[in-house]
């Protein structure tokens, strides 16, 4: 009777939310989450991403953090991702320390990854597509602007096909909708906040942050840390094995081919995941994306079926992040 039960749930949740997609699908889509920079680029994982980094630092960009993403067993393949930030870009997409939140749609991440059919790719996130989710449709356009400079850039640096596809998942409207979804900032979720917003307040709180990370039991580790507080934030960036290698290999089922058999390497650059501290008036706040509406903003193209087949991901991968952070808080 159970089973019978969770079918039919099962059923009612797929009915809506093939309902909800058919209905969106009316409205072209515009955005890709990701974007290919270069295709069959010619070197190693390694000289490749050497290449990036130097394009990146004599661009005015910093790079603050990289790492080997973790993939599913049986993956041949190999991803390097990238952390790079720009002062004035970031002070742009907080709107001058006015809006931190903007800071969830930060840093830049590049992935330099190893594919069957087009040989080395450079991918990185689409700055529009982030720049009007999280700081607003009139930033779009300069975030193209950066993206476009910063394609060039890489492209020079590293050789290859230019390639301008889009791809992950592609929304006409800012938010990712049907369960789960909404809006932002409506998807933050608040894990402590504390009077008191001078640089000093978030700079205790990002130490603290810092210790939780450092002794946490979950398996996550820094990868970088963004120090802004004349604009109102600090941000960490976290990530984790078991976290990365799941995310692909179920982002991969529907894309899945006898030669490919995780494609879902092309969503490397949706990690780390983001920890911001930032000023909210006279408090100085700690939040996180809840989880599922993160989830669903990177990986929505893996289906619905891969959501409802993995219903409690989400919510493992937020508690483990909560307990970190509160640990942290508590010494």
């Amino acid at each position: 009777m159970k089973r019978i039960k969770l079918k039919l749930l099962l059923l009612l949740v797929s009915a809506f939310l093939s309902t909800f997609l058919i209905a969106g699908s009316a409205f072209a889509a515009s955005y890709g989450v990701f974007t290919k920079v270069a295709v069959n680029v010619p070197g190693s994982i390694s000289s490749v991403s050497q290449k990036v980094e130097s394009a990146l630092n004599s661009h005015n960009w910093t790079v603050i953090g990289k790492f080997n993403t973790s993939l599913p067993a049986g993956d041949s393949y190999n991803s390097t991702v990238i952390v790079a930030t720009n002062g004035v870009y970031d002070k742009y997409m907080a709107d001058n320390g006015n809006y931190p939140l903007g800071a969830f749609g930060l840093p830049l991440r590049v992935a330099v990854y190893t594919t069957p059919n087009q040989g080395v790719v450079v991918s990185m996130l689409n700055l529009p597509a982030l720049a009007r989710t999280f700081s607003g449709n009139s930033y779009v356009n300069y975030a193209a602007g950066v993206s476009n400079h910063l394609k060039n850039a890489i492209r020079d640096a590293v050789g290859g096909t230019p390639s301008n596809t889009q791809y992950g998942p592609m929304r006409s409207g800012r938010f990712p909708g049907g369960i789960g979804g909404g809006s932002f900032p409506g998807s933050v979720d608040q894990i402590s906040n504390y009077s008191g917003s001078a640089n000093s307040n978030l700079r205790g709180v990002a130490g603290l942050l810092l210790k939780g990370i450092e002794h946490n039991n979950g398996g996550w580790h820094l990868v970088y840390k963004i120090e802004k507080p004349s604009i109102g934030f600090i941000e960490l960036g976290v990530t984790r094995s078991s976290t990365e290698r799941h995310s692909i290999e179920i982002d991969s089922g529907a894309r899945a081919t006898s030669t490919d058999k995780f494609p879902g390497i092309d969503h490397s650059p949706a990690y780390p995941i983001e920890i911001l501290i930032y000023r909210d008036g006279n408090y100085t706040d700690v939040s996180i994306l809840g989880e599922m509406w993160r989830m669903k903003y990177y990986f929505a193209d893996a289906g619905i079926m891969a959501f409802m087949t993995h219903m409690g991901m989400p919510g493992s991968i937020q508690g483990s992040m909560k307990q970190m952070i509160l640990y942290g808080l508590a010494y």
